[in-house]
């Protein structure tokens, strides 16, 4: 990884960003192996948002490579003009378009993924996202601050072996705090 001379005004804003960005849902299937992964369209897509609210933009850029493999540099940008940057290499499976096509897509899915944080969600992830809408409206219901607690810590009991739901109660408890706060 290579930075600009400063990241004083990037790395709080990646800070932001990686607050904001929980997973890629794996809505491909891999026929080969049987197996589900995010796209990268799931990946720019769970990414995006969160990083251009922070300020930040993501190019990617391919290096020239003789020797049968891929260079990608990822850098984020911001618009202070600081930026991090990586460059991966992959070997091409057939040196023809069909192979750099799929290398180049596999490098930037996996580059943008590795660059933010962002993980994949289990593959029994439309269960997940059920379970959460159930725990996120138990705190939603919340008519008092007390209630609040008592149905937030309720939750929090109930998912803390979840990093991701524990997060999505934790943003949900702080709102409607705020809610109730500006009620009273």
């Amino acid at each position: 990884m290579i930075t600009s001379e400063s990241i004083q005004a990037i790395a709080p804003a990646l800070l932001q960003a990686q607050q904001n960005i929980t997973f890629a849902a794996k809505e491909s299937t891999n026929p080969h192996f049987r197996s589900k992964y995010a796209s990268l369209s799931s990946v720019i897509d769970a990414i995006k948002p969160a990083l251009n609210n922070a300020g930040i933009v993501f190019i990617q850029f391919v290096s020239p490579s003789d020797d049968g493999r891929l260079n990608l540099t990822t850098r984020l940008l911001h618009t202070s003009g600081e930026w991090i940057e990586s460059t991966a290499t992959c070997p091409l499976a057939k040196n023809d378009p069909q192979g750099y096509g799929s290398a180049l897509t596999y490098l930037r899915r996996y580059t943008l993924a590795t660059v933010v944080g962002l993980y994949q969600d289990d593959d029994d992830g439309q269960a997940a996202s059920l379970k959460a809408d159930d725990f996120l409206n138990r705190i939603k219901a919340s008519k008092t601050i007390q209630e609040l607690e008592q149905n937030y810590l309720s939750v929090l009991n109930e998912v803390k072996q979840d990093k991701l739901l524990t997060q999505l109660v934790i943003k949900e408890k702080d709102k409607m705090k705020a809610v109730l706060n500006v009620a009273k």
